[in-house]
């Protein structure tokens, strides 16, 4: 298991400071990959800027004073991704992880907001006893909803409250690749969400167009949550 990173080739989006040391803490394996995801050292620390070191970051963590989607996170490592909410009960402060051209950032939202994420399901299969089960992009797994691959299923305390489905008309939020960051009106698609196929959405002065599996449902006329503050 890799322990460390060399920061020359740590993500922008980290903001760690290519030049100040050697190495960066590298995240540990988790609901995200590490290219698309921040250690929760380095968001503490480095994005954040909530403290100055590292071992102040690891002694904030250690304490139990971070949760992530609700549940304290003790592992510095811990890979922080795509619409996670990050929460500091202590200092009262909620942050979103949201995709951007470089990668991530992080934007600070309400306190209601941060009761709600979007979760793209990423793949859906028949188990055991007949019953179908649907997996997110941050890993979680959900017997019996009527989700198709591409859908998002909006949580509410990790309990589904709502499903968007991907189809013509849904404002879609491209999460990856040149366009990752932008919020258009879905037009039109080829081929499958979970495959390769090409969109094309309506956005504020332009269309434009992404892959289809880079793209994740965020409500009809607005957006369920903020990813734009």
């Amino acid at each position: 298991m890799i322990s460390h990173l060399k920061r020359v080739v740590s993500p922008v989006f980290w903001k760690a400071g290519r030049k100040n040391f050697l190495w960066i803490t590298h995240p540990n394996p988790g609901p995200h990959a590490a290219k698309m995801s921040i250690p929760l050292q380095v968001l503490v620390r480095d994005v954040l800027k909530l403290t100055k070191t590292v071992r102040e970051a690891r002694a904030v963590i250690r304490a139990g004073q971070v949760l992530i989607d609700g549940v304290k996170r003790n592992d510095h490592k811990f890979p922080v991704g795509l619409m996670d909410v990050i929460t500091f009960p202590a200092l009262k402060q909620q942050y979103r992880t949201v995709p951007y051209e470089k990668g991530l950032r992080v934007v600070e939202i309400s306190a209601a907001d941060a009761k709600l994420k979007p979760v793209r399901v990423v793949s859906k299969q028949l188990i055991s006893g007949g019953k179908t089960q649907v997996t997110t992009h941050d890993g979680r797994n959900y017997l019996g909803v009527d989700a198709a691959i591409g859908d998002t299923l909006l949580l509410s305390e990790n309990k589904v409250k709502e499903i968007i489905k991907m189809e013509p008309g849904k404002l879609c939020l491209v999460f990856r690749g040149r366009q990752a960051g932008r919020i258009g009106k879905l037009l039109k698609f080829e081929g499958s969400p979970k495959n390769s196929g090409l969109a094309q959405l309506e956005g504020n002065k332009e269309t434009f167009e992404a892959p289809v599996n880079y793209l994740m449902v965020i409500g009809d006329k607005e957006p369920v949550v903020n990813v734009n503050a």
